[in-house]
């Protein structure tokens, strides 16, 4: 599922740092963000309070394994396609299951 980050950062799909990501999420360019789970609180309940609910937030991964994925050192990444946030999603949903 990682690979999806690498896949959406090559394919020009991720943006990563939370200024980046919270501007695009004012521009309406975002459809998930993953918010490491060694976040501080502070940062993961600003992006809930900005994001509400019409974007999907994940907080699975570590941002060990986030920076890992992207090859950088990230706790906030957002992902601007529908389709790759959707596989994400569901690859998620398989995984909880």
């Amino acid at each position: 599922m990682l690979n999806y980050f690498g896949l959406a950062k090559r394919a020009g799909f991720l943006v990563s740092g939370q200024t980046i990501v919270e501007k695009a999420i004012r521009k309406q360019r975002i459809a998930m963000v993953i918010i490491a789970n060694d976040a501080s609180e502070n940062t993961k309940k600003d992006f809930e309070d900005l994001i509400r609910e019409r974007i999907t937030i994940v907080n699975q991964f570590s941002s060990t394994e986030i920076s890992q994925a992207i090859g950088q050192t990230r706790k906030i990444l957002g992902i601007s396609n529908p389709g790759i946030a959707k596989q994400i999603k569901e690859l998620l949903k398989e995984v909880t299951l």
